[in-house]
């Protein structure tokens, strides 16, 4: 199976957990769910890249700020 889509969590600069899949709503629905710092300590990065190359990305922290790029 061909993988198209890739989500991948770091807390703090760490990696957490890597999603593949080659279904784009479930990459999406995945990214929607995506809305806190999770278990980090300071801040979450979330990665969403489809297979143009594209990244789209969102950062929690913990004093409440967020930024998606």
């Amino acid at each position: 199976m061909e993988y198209n889509y890739s989500l991948t969590a770091s807390y703090d600069g760490v990696l957490y957990f890597t999603m593949r899949t080659a279904d784009l709503m479930e990459a999406v629905d995945a990214w929607t769910k995506c809305v806190d710092f999770g278990d980090a300590k300071e801040y979450a990065t979330y990665n969403l890249s489809d297979p143009t190359g594209k990244m789209y990305t969102k950062t929690f922290y913990r004093n409440g700020e967020v930024k998606v790029k």
